[in-house]
């Protein structure tokens, strides 16, 4: 292992996961599918009864790409827009961290940018009692907004481990893609089927930021704990022991459970806790001695 490596990079290639790339394209192919199927019905319904030449059919293949092309490409530009409309709405109507008094918060979250390697996040703060936090943006500037509920009821180090979470969201792209896909599962009826397809790949993405605040923060416990919050609230996050987490355990292995999940952008709590567990060696050699990393 390089000598000079940085925590944060370190942090970065041990959380990436290439299949999450591979399942995004898979998703934009099927978009891009569902996006040509106006065109090629019409086609074909219209066209072929024609008694069109080999040529002609091609063109008109052709024709229905660039069609499904042009639409995608206007679906890019409504994310766009709904990207920078929701900052606009941020500016309005919450706090932002970067020029208040919340001056701790600001200090590391530049610093944890940096390190990463990323750009610069806003942070806004807006009221809300849940438990929540969201990141967006398509290039700069991002944003990650902490809902009110986050501030009161997480410690600092459970509100570090949120923030990091949120920032592998941008660090790996993963609300760029989003701008693409969002504006498809905003279609009234069809959105349902899109949003239902786009989750295989959200999850994916929840539990690769899950890794990122794992490496980073290094401290497996931590981000067990904060995701517990996240999930079942502050009064009875104390009460997940042993034998509470067995039993989701046992249940998430049937059938149903998995069905269920798919109809959640979010993989289910006792997963998401299963996961860090798995990990847990990887942080340990993370934490070796024989890593030298730059701070």
């Amino acid at each position: 292992m390089a000598k000079d490596i940085t925590k944060g990079r370190l942090a970065v290639q041990r959380a990436f996961s290439m299949s999450d790339i591979v399942v995004l394209a898979i998703t934009f192919f099927v978009f891009f599918l569902a996006s040509s199927t106006y065109f090629i019905v019409n086609y074909f319904t219209n066209d072929m009864s024609d008694g069109d030449t080999v040529d002609a059919i091609i063109v008109g293949i052709i024709g229905t790409i660039i069609g499904a092309g042009v639409l995608f490409g206007v679906a890019l530009v409504v994310g766009m827009f709904m990207v920078r409309l929701q900052r606009q709405v941020m500016l309005g109507n919450s706090l932002q961290v970067e020029y208040s008094a919340y001056a701790w918060l600001r200090d590391w979250a530049n610093e944890v940018s940096a390190d990463l390697e990323m750009p610069r996040v806003e942070i806004f703060v807006t009221q809300d009692p849940v438990i929540n936090a969201y990141s967006f943006g398509f290039a700069r500037p991002y944003a990650i907004v902490l809902q009110s509920g986050t501030i009161r009821y997480l410690s600092k180090e459970e509100l570090k481990v949120v923030l990091v979470h949120e920032m592998a969201h941008i660090k790996y792209g993963h609300v760029n893609a989003a701008v693409y896909l969002q504006p498809f599962m905003a279609v009234p009826v069809l959105g349902a089927i899109f949003t239902w397809l786009a989750g295989f790949w959200q999850r994916r993405t929840e539990f690769t930021a899950d890794r990122l605040a794992l490496m980073y923060m290094q401290d497996a416990e931590l981000v067990k704990q904060a995701l517990i919050k996240v999930h079942v609230g502050p009064d009875v996050a104390s009460s997940m022991n042993d034998i509470a987490r067995q039993w989701l355990q046992y249940t998430a292995e049937r059938p149903m459970n998995h069905f269920a999940q798919t109809f959640s952008s979010h993989p289910f709590l006792v997963r998401r806790i299963s996961r860090i567990d798995e990990r847990k060696h990887i942080v340990e050699s993370v934490t070796s001695p024989s890593h030298e990393l730059v701070a």
